[in-house]
C-alpha cells in the first residue's frame, strides 16, 4: 500500500509539473540540484555526496565556471525516505533554472523521484542507487555506480571461483536494493554451482542480529553476504563472534565501503572483503587528483560515495560544457558520454542510462580499506 501511494503521489505531481521541460535561464548561473538524504539513516554518505559535489563545482567556478557562469547548487535533503523523495523532485523539477540533478542516493528513493524527472524531461544522475530497477526507469535517469548485477556476479566470482566458498548466507536489507541485490547473489550462485544455505532479511536500523544470526549458525554457511549498508553490516561483525562465528568471512559491495564502517566496527571488521569502485590508494592521476584536492578543501581522506558525488557532478558539467544548459540537450549528450575519467573511474552509459565499468576489489586490515590480494 505504501508503494501504491507513492507512484500516486508522484503521478499528481507529473500532472502539475507537465509545463517545466524546458531550461532557459538568463541569470549569472547555472544551477544544479543536488537531492540526497542529509538525515536519517543514511545521512553520514549524503554528506560524502555532497562535499564531493561541492569540490567538483568549486574546481570548475575556480576556472571561472562554464562559459563565465558560475554553477550554483540547490542541496535538498530527500532523508533517505521515497515519499520525501518525491517531494523533492516536485520541487526541483518546477525550478526551471535547474539544468540537472545529482540524485538520488537510495535506490528505493531515485525509483519514487524518478517518474517525475523523466515526464517533466530533467535529468538526474544518481550517486548510489545500484537496485535492477532503476535501469528502467526511463530516458532521464543515469547512474555513475553500477548495478547490482555487475556487484553482485563480480562479487559472487570472487568468493566462489577465487576464495573457494561453497556454502552462502545472504543477510539483506528490506528494501528494493537489499532485495535486488540478495536475487543477484541467489542468481549468480546458481551459475557457480554453490548453494545458498541461509538467506535472512532485516529491517533499516535493526541493532539485534540474533535471530539471523542463530540461523546463519545453524546452517553451515562459510561466508556472508551482506546486502546492506554500513551500519549494519558493523553490527553482524560484532555480533557474530556470539555464535561461534568469529572465522566467518563477511563480504559486501560498495554500499558498505564507507569509513563509517570501521568506526562503527573497529576491529570486528578487519578483514571484511568487499568491491568498490574508488580507493584513496589508486596510483590512478585522476583519483590521486581528486584525493589530493579533497584532503586540502576538507582536511580529510574522501569515501566512495564522495567519489561518487565528484564524479556524478562531472557528468553534469561535462554535459553542459558541451550541449549548453537546455535539459533535453544535456540528456541527449550525457547518453554518449564514452570513457569521461572519473574519481572511480572511466563512465560510458549504455542505452539504459547505466554506467559500465569494473570493480575494484578491496579489503579492511589494520582498520584500512586496502587493495585486496586474493
Amino acid at each position: 500500500m505504501k508503494k501504491i501511494l507513492i507512484v500516486l503521489s508522484a503521478c499528481l505531481m507529473i500532472g502539475s509539473l507537465f509545463l517545466f521541460g524546458c531550461s532557459s535561464s538568463k541569470s549569472d548561473s547555472i544551477k544544479i540540484g543536488v537531492a540526497i538524504p542529509l538525515t536519517g539513516a543514511s545521512a553520514q554518505d549524503g554528506e560524502a555526496i555532497k562535499n564531493g559535489v561541492k569540490l567538483a563545482t568549486k574546481l570548475i567556478n575556480d576556472e571561472g565556471g562554464i562559459n563565465g557562469k558560475k554553477i550554483e547548487l540547490v542541496v535538498e535533503d530527500d532523508k533517505g525516505d521515497p515519499s520525501e523523495a518525491a517531494t523533492v523532485a516536485n520541487k526541483l523539477a518546477q525550478d526551471k533554472d535547474i539544468s540537472a540533478i545529482v540524485g538520488h542516493f537510495n535506490s528505493s528513493c531515485t525509483l519514487a523521484a524518478a517518474p517525475i524527472y523523466n515526464q517533466v524531461g530533467v535529468v538526474h544522475v544518481s550517486p548510489g542507487s545500484s537496485a535492477a530497477a532503476v535501469s528502467k526507469a526511463g530516458d532521464y535517469t543515469f547512474r555513475v555506480i553500477t548495478t547490482d548485477a555487475v556487484q553482485g556476479s563480480s562479487l559472487m566470482n570472487w568468493a566462489v571461483k577465487d576464495l573457494g566458498y561453497k556454502n552462502i548466507a545472504v543477510v539483506y536489507e528490506n528494501t528494493d536494493y537489499g532485495a535486488g541485490l540478495a536475487e543477484v547473489v541467489s542468481k549468480a550462485a546458481g551459475d557457480l554451482n554453490t548453494n545458498i544455505v541461509a538467506k535472512e532479511a532485516y529491517e533499516v536500523g535493526a541493532t539485534d542480529f540474533s535471530t539471523v544470526l542463530t540461523k546463519i549458525a545453524n546452517s553451515n554457511a562459510d561466508v556472508i553476504i551482506v546486502g546492506g549498508l554500513y551500519n549494519e553490516t558493523a553490527l553482524i561483525a560484532k555480533q557474530k563472534n556470539n555464535y561461534g562465528l568469529s572465522k566467518m568471512q563477511i563480504m559486501g559491495v560498495d554500499a558498505i565501503y564507507s569509513d563509517a564502517l570501521i568506526k562503527l566496527g573497529g576491529a570486528a571488521v578487519n578483514g571484511v572483503k568487499l568491491t568498490g569502485y574508488f580507493s584513496d590508494a589508486s596510483q590512478d592521476p585522476v583519483a590521486q587528483n581528486f584525493v589530493s584536492k579533497y584532503k586540502e578543501a576538507y582536511n580529510s581522506t574522501p569515501s566512495t560515495y564522495a567519489a561518487y558525488g565528484y564524479d556524478a557532478t562531472l557528468v553534469i558539467i561535462d554535459s553542459i560544457k558541451k550541449a549548453g544548459i537546455d535539459r533535453k540537450a544535456i540528456r541527449d549528450y550525457m547518453a554518449t558520454i564514452k570513457d569521461l575519467k572519473g574519481a572511480t573511474g572511466s563512465n560510458s552509459f549504455d542505452e539504459n542510462g547505466d554506467v559500465i565499468k569494473q570493480p575494484l576489489r578491496l579489503v579492511i586490515q589494520d582498520g584500512k580499506f586496502t587493495i585486496a590480494e586474493k
